[in-house]
């Protein structure tokens, strides 16, 4: 009899969960569907004066790889180069419905090209800052790394390397800034990044 009652009980538990879960499931689509039609009806903004990136390579110092003799060096730099005259801006996290909403349907491709191409920009820069490592130079790698972590690079060697170079140079106070800068971000390798940050203080 107790057992009867117990597996009725849980079968009672399990349809209200079942059902509470659909329910939840329903809601989160129908709200994920107007939103959607809610961007595809977005106005279409204009592009022409967003605040677009702009790559300074006449502050990174180059001319101390003029003699490097690794070869990705000048690849790295005339790519860069070649994207500094094209659009950047650092959509990180914004999903396709988000550059709909924000700049209108019509434009979604052309924010997807933005945002490509702010991506390769960020992986050249860690590219950038290994050449000056591999030529014992922590000091110009940290010049192009810092230039990484402010535009919101969100690849974790950019924040490695940087606090490697810190500690090279004996920059506690920076390394400190970095540690903070980075514990109020928000991307995917955030905890990654934190351990090895940790792991070079205990090691100072």
């Amino acid at each position: 009899m107790i057992f009867t009652f117990i597996f009725i009980a849980f079968i009672v538990w399990l349809t209200i969960a079942i059902k509470h879960a659909r329910n939840k499931s329903d809601a989160t689509w129908d709200s994920y569907y107007d939103r959607e039609r809610e961007a595809d009806l977005a106005p279409n903004r204009d592009l022409t004066n967003l605040s677009y990136i702009t790559i300074p390579l006449e502050k990174f110092p180059l001319n101390f790889l003029e003699n490097t003799e690794n070869e990705d060096f000048p690849m790295i730099v005339d790519e860069l180069e070649q994207l500094n005259h094209t659009r950047l801006l650092n959509l990180n996290g914004k999903t396709n419905t988000d550059l709909k909403l924000e700049y209108g349907p019509k434009n979604l491709k052309e924010m997807q090209d933005i945002a490509d191409r702010f991506s390769r920009v960020t992986v050249l820069l860690t590219d950038l800052a290994k050449c000056f490592l591999e030529e014992k130079n922590p000091s110009g790698a940290a010049t192009v790394l810092e230039y990484g972590s402010e535009i919101g690079s969100d690849i974790s060697t950019n924040y490695t390397l940087l606090g490697e170079c810190y500690k090279e140079l004996g920059e506690k106070e920076k390394f400190d800034e970095l540690y903070k800068h980075v514990q109020g971000m928000d991307f995917i390798m955030k905890n990654a990044v934190l351990k090895e940050l940790d792991e070079m203080k205990t090691d100072q």
